[in-house]
């Protein structure tokens, strides 16, 4: 490829970008947010609202087998976590996640060794959306990554652990839903992983999150 050819790949790229930006703009509410990544080749499916008092997994041996079909396989995709404060503001909110997120435990490695580390939760952003909880992606499977949102496991990678017992008093005081989204099939796989990205970073840029940075 040439030079010229290069920068003309480039330049596509980054109008395609700003294009499917715009588009975004246009939403002002989760329908037509749908509707967009409708367009953009997703699909919708159906949302998890989140209640504390449900059963999503059973504690088996140390680990969590999920038996809700909610979270049974998927393909790859987006999701976007949506919340509404009723009987507790965003302050609240804010005031019960940073304290979460100061708080210390002992984290268990594979070869059994122990050590003490922060809980392993998503930033609270000071300048964010009033709605727009949590965006997140993942290449292949998007529920393996929700398992990690809807757990417990204060030994996993950074997610929400919106069951964890640290916050099981307080998060009832909030309503949550998570809405997904899985790629359709007809985009080669070699671009379906660039492509989640993309409209992962660009929805994050919009939506300007609560929790999570880029």
């Amino acid at each position: 490829m040439t030079e010229e050819e290069n920068n003309l790949v480039i330049e596509i790229g980054i109008d395609l970008m700003n294009f499917i930006g715009n588009s975004f703009d246009k939403a002002n509410d989760i329908t037509e947010l749908k509707s967009v990544l409708k367009g953009l080749g997703f699909e919708d499916k159906k949302d998890i609202s989140f209640d504390i008092n449900d059963v999503y997994y059973q504690k088996k041996d140390g680990k969590n087998i999920w038996e809700c079909k909610q979270f049974d396989p998927l393909s790859g995709g987006v999701y976007i976590f949506e919340i509404f404060f009723k009987k507790k503001t965003k302050e609240d909110f804010k005031k019960m996640w940073n304290k979460r997120a100061s708080e210390i435990y002992e984290k268990t490695s594979e070869n059994g060794t122990t050590k003490q580390v922060k809980n392993a939760i998503p930033q609270y952003n000071e300048q964010s959306s009033e709605n727009y909880l949590y965006v997140g992606s993942h290449r292949t499977d998007i529920n393996s990554r929700l398992k990690q949102h809807f757990g417990n496991n204060i030994n996993s990678t950074s997610a929400l652990k919106l069951t964890d017992e640290d916050i099981k008093n307080e998060i009832g005081n909030y309503n949550i839903t998570c809405h997904r989204f899985i790629l359709s099939d007809d985009l080669p796989e070699y671009a379906r992983a660039g492509y989640i990205a993309m409209i992962e970073g660009i929805l994050h840029e919009k939506l300007k999150p609560i929790l999570g940075k880029k």
